[in-house]
């Protein structure tokens, strides 16, 4: 096993990583001028409109995607949130004022919208697409999301749950070819009956089948990103769980742990780090844990039966993502910093600090960009929920 060394960024590395100018947007790009061949759309219109302001600490430049006193945070790290042009950004907010809905944010103006005004139960973008699945009560909705920013799309009901699969366990996940959405239920009315469905809807024909039966409450459901006809989904206690993390195939079969847990571990906040890997958390939860490997850790289909462990950064990490490209890992710990981590090397640097204030503690679940050149999370600084943008600086 490899564990990630502890090497802060001082404020005048991370500065001299960024190019001479307050207002730089990313990796030394002068605002304002335009766009440049490295340059895509979203970066130049980050530093023409969205305020950002310089990290004390780490001398990173943080933009305020989201701004107001309205309750926004970023979609689970597990699940898509921006169009595939990266043009359009989605997140959860309480604005609409009608409860935590999902929003639109053009990121070439700023401009704002929900989407779903009405019942929402839970809701998944696509990879590929502009798709928005979501379930408002047991109805499944299909919406172009830039379609309906633009007022030249409606949702469009795809079917039904039957009542069988009605009582609904965790979020939803669309398989990588687009043609199926994946979900939980528990099987019986009976407070003692622990069955649970590992459920699919065709979103073609409105058919629902389950996938797999278990005995335990089911959740945290991501199929494989790139590969169709694989999901991971997790025993679901919202806290340490037995055995973790699970893998199933779409047609049922290959049910078991995709990595087995073993001395006790805390092993939470999985996500797909490409077709066969994935990149989870092993929390440290008592002395003798500090003593184990622990922090970010990763394990993939490709090396075993049941997921071969090696440790990417050993620290309390709480939440983590990796980047498409596997260069990078971030997590957040309970101090709400987020700590950045070259994958091929294993070294692990303070990217951002300071998301505390006011009554709000949210956790930052911070995710990469689908281009690997930032990451977003929630932040609580400005003493309410908003989101943020930061461009990964050079890494010297």
């Amino acid at each position: 096993m490899k564990h990630g060394a502890h090497h802060p960024l001082t404020r005048r590395t991370f500065i001299q990583s960024l190019a001479a100018g307050a207002t730089a947007a990313s990796l030394g790009r002068r605002a304002g001028a335009a766009p440049s061949v490295e340059q895509t759309p979203h970066e130049w219109a980050l530093s023409r409109t969205y305020p950002s302001y310089v990290d004390e600490v780490t001398g990173v430049r943080v933009f305020n995607l989201t701004r107001g006193e309205m309750d926004d945070e970023v979609v689970y790290q597990t699940h898509p949130m921006w169009t595939p042009d990266m043009r359009y950004f989605l997140f959860m907010s309480r604005r609409a004022g009608t409860g935590r809905r999902p929003h639109l944010l053009e990121l070439e103006s700023g401009e704002v919208r929900p989407l779903v005004t009405g019942d929402y139960r839970r809701g998944t973008m696509t990879w590929t697409s502009n798709n928005l699945y979501f379930m408002a009560q047991a109805e499944v909705f299909a919406v172009d999301v830039v379609k309906l920013f633009h007022g030249e799309d409606t949702p469009r009901l795809l079917g039904r749950i039957p009542e069988t699969w009605q009582r609904f366990s965790g979020d939803i996940t669309v398989d990588a070819d687009g043609t199926t959405l994946y979900f939980g239920a528990k099987l019986s009315e009976d407070d003692d009956d622990a069955r649970h469905a590992v459920a699919a809807f065709d979103l073609a024909t409105g058919e629902t089948r389950t996938v797999a039966e278990v005995d335990f409450k089911v959740g945290h459901f991501q199929a494989n990103p790139v590969r169709p006809g694989e999901l991971m989904f997790c025993w679901e206690t919202g806290g340490d769980a037995p055995q973790r993390i699970w893998f199933v195939r779409g047609d049922g079969s290959g049910l078991k742990p995709l990595y087995k847990e073993t001395y006790n571990e805390w092993v939470t906040h999985e996500v797909w780090w490409g077709p066969d890997d994935i990149i989870f958390t092993i929390w440290p939860y008592d002395d003798a844990m500090h003593a184990k490997p622990h922090g970010i850790a990763e394990a993939s289909l490709a090396t075993g039966p049941e997921g071969e462990m090696s440790i990417v950064s050993q620290f309390p990490a709480w939440h983590t993502h990796g980047s498409p490209d596997r260069q990078w890992a971030l997590a957040d710990d309970f101090d709400r910093n987020i700590w950045l981590v070259h994958a091929p090397t294993r070294e692990r640097r303070l990217l951002t600090q300071g998301h505390n204030a006011g009554e709000y503690r949210t956790h930052p679940h911070g995710s990469f960009t689908p281009d690997n050149r930032a990451l977003v999370f929630t932040s609580s600084r400005n003493k309410v929920e908003n989101v943020f943008y930061v461009p990964l600086p050079e890494w010297e």
